[in-house]
C-alpha cells in the first residue's frame, strides 16, 4: 500500500503549494479569494494530521474526517454565499448551513460513538449540497466569456463527486488491482484530488497572472497612444 500512500502525499504537497501561492498573493484580493486561502491552509493542516496518524496508526484517523467534511462544508458554504448574486440562493445557502450544523450537532449528541467512525450522513449531506452549489454556479455562469472561480468550482465538483461516491457506495476498502501495485478506490480518489489541486492552480493563475498580463497590456496600449500623440 506504499504506492497509493505516496500518491496521496503528492496531492498533499500540491495542496500545500496552492495554499502558499494563495496566501502570498492575498493582498488586495476580495473575500472569495481570502475564503479559498483559509480553506486551503486549514485543509492542509487537517490532511497532514490525517495522513500522519493514518501512517503511524492505521485505522485510527477516522474521527478527523468529521473536521474535514464539516470545515469544508462551512468554508465552501461561505464561498458560495458570497459568490451567488441572487438573494434567494444566498438565503438557501445560509439556511442549509445552519440547518446542517444543527442536525449534525444533534446527531453527535444523541450518538457520540459515531465520532470514531465515518459518518455517512455527514459525508453525503455536506458533499451533495456543495456539488449542487457548484453546479448552480456553473449553470449561471456558463455563457460568460470569462468567469472567476470557474476552474475552482469544476475541481470541487469532480473531487467531491469522486470521494462521496466511494464513501457512500461502501467500497472504501475494495481492492481493484493487486499487480504490480496494490491499488484500492482511494488511489483513484487521490488522483482526482491531484486533478482538483491542478485546477486550483489554474484558478490561481487566472486570478493573478492573467490579471497582471491584462494590466501590462493596457499599460502598453496607453503608452502607445501617448507616443502617437
Amino acid at each position: 500500500m506504499l504506492f497509493p500512500f505516496i500518491v496521496s502525499l503528492v496531492g498533499l504537497f500540491f495542496l500545500l503549494i496552492n495554499g502558499i501561492r494563495f496566501y502570498l498573493a492575498r493582498k488586495n484580493k476580495d473575500v472569495l479569494y481570502r475564503i479559498i486561502t483559509v480553506y486551503l491552509i486549514l485543509l492542509f493542516i487537517i490532511e497532514f494530521c490525517c495522513n500522519l496518524i493514518g501512517f503511524l496508526r492505521p485505522g485510527e484517523n477516522f474521527y478527523l474526517s468529521h473536521y474535514y467534511f464539516v470545515f469544508q462544508f462551512v468554508a465552501m458554504s461561505l464561498f458560495f454565499y458570497n459568490i451567488f448574486s441572487i438573494g434567494f440562493l444566498k438565503k438557501i445557502v445560509a439556511f442549509l448551513l445552519i440547518a446542517v450544523l444543527l442536525f449534525l450537532g444533534i446527531q453527535y449528541s444523541i450518538d457520540p460513538s459515531i465520532y470514531w467512525q465515518f459518518n455517512m450522513l455527514e459525508i453525503g449531506i455536506t458533499s451533495l449540497l456543495l456539488i449542487s452549489y457548484g453546479i448552480l454556479f456553473l449553470v449561471f455562469n456558463i455563457k460568460k466569456d470569462k468567469s472567476d472561480y470557474f476552474y475552482f468550482c469544476n475541481g470541487l465538483i469532480l473531487y467531491l463527486a469522486s470521494s462521496a461516491s466511494i464513501f457512500l457506495s461502501g467500497n472504501s476498502d475494495s481492492v481493484i488491482f493487486t499487480k504490480p501495485f496494490l491499488l484500492d478506490f482511494w488511489f483513484f480518489n487521490s488522483l482526482f484530488y491531484i486533478l482538483y489541486q491542478y485546477l486550483i492552480y489554474k484558478e490561481w493563475k487566472v486570478l493573478n497572472l492573467e490579471i497582471k498580463d491584462d494590466i501590462d497590456e493596457s499599460t502598453k496600449k496607453n503608452i502607445h497612444l501617448l507616443e502617437s500623440k
